[in-house]
């Protein structure tokens, strides 16, 4: 197979100062890609995008920092990879912040930030930058998470997570007619976010195998022109990358409470999966569940 190049194409990768955003970054930028490094500025006016855009011009590659914020100057984030190099191609929806605590406990105002930086803010520079993929059949990788599975502690970072994950399914799908593929990364890595998980031997581990360098090679072909794919999920991570699909098992029909009570076990039974391609065809498998034949064959193809 030919090198996966992007030589011509301008990337925009957010959150890129530090973690598995710097290394995407790295990595579009060695493949050819002019890269916008986007980051915030800490306290003392210093953001880390400058050091990566160092370290992309020092190799013979071409970027730009941003320091906009993803969450409340999105126009202007997609507008420096605009007014820079002309165009946009590639966005790598990676930002995020890291906050724990039990749900009873997490004051109001920390839940309502981490939906607004891990998904609001996904939102936004999506719709800035919708237009000008739209004209170059443009990609997006966003950033959902394997704490999806479940997780203690940390219930509105999931709830963000998983609003990321339907805004995929949805953007694809609203993408094909104008040639604009999106997919999502569910990323297992070492970081700043997970440096800071409780259990010792558990974050040990991860600092070990799953290094955030091993995360951008994947990340790098959802984003090339030729990815076949698009509305998909991975889990990726330690140079491994997994399918992650909404499945449907289990077929109880009942009219009462008490006839689902009794069924629990058919209800459970994952002895036969099946994986919907899309809403209209999880009605039809309810459909057929129930024995109505095949009167929707033909109705409402998505």
């Amino acid at each position: 197979m030919s090198e996966i190049r992007f030589d011509g194409q301008v990337a925009l990768v957010t959150g890129a100062g530090r973690g598995l955003g710097r290394e995407h970054a790295l990595l579009l930028a060695a493949r050819g890609a002019k890269v916008v490094v986007n980051d915030v500025r800490d306290a003392a006016g210093a953001s880390p995008a400058d050091e990566v855009v160092a370290a992309i011009v020092a190799a013979g590659g071409e970027a730009v920092a941003d320091t906009h914020s993803v969450a409340e100057e999105a126009d202007a984030v997609v507008g420096t990879a605009v007014d820079t190099f002309g165009g946009l191609d590639v966005l790598v929806n990676n930002a995020g912040i890291s906050h724990g605590g039990m749900f009873d406990q997490i004051p109001v105002e920390m839940f309502d930030r981490m939906i607004d930086i891990h998904l609001l803010a996904t939102v936004k520079v999506t719709r800035a930058a919708w237009p000008h993929l739209r004209e170059r059949g443009g990609r997006i990788v966003n950033t959902t998470s394997n704490s999806l599975f479940g997780i203690t502690g940390t219930t509105h970072y999931i709830t963000a997570k998983g609003g990321v994950l339907g805004l995929t399914k949805s953007l694809a799908m609203d993408g094909r007619s104008v040639g604009i593929k999106v997919n999502a990364i569910m990323p297992c890595a070492y970081t700043r976010m997970t440096a800071n998980i409780p259990d010792e031997a558990f974050r040990g581990f991860l600092e070990k195998h799953f290094t955030a360098d091993k995360v951008a090679p994947f990340v790098v072909w959802l984003a090339s022109a030729g990815v076949p794919v698009s509305g998909e999920v991975f889990s990726v991570g330690g140079g491994r990358a997994a399918r992650v699909v909404l499945g449907v098992a289990g077929d109880a029909v009942g009219a009462t409470p008490e006839a689902y009570a009794e069924r629990v076990d058919e209800l459970m039974d994952m002895g036969a999966v099946e994986f919907p391609r899309d809403a209209t065809a999880e009605v039809r498998l309810a459909a057929r569940g129930l024995g109505l034949g095949e009167g929707l064959d033909g109705a409402w193809e998505q």
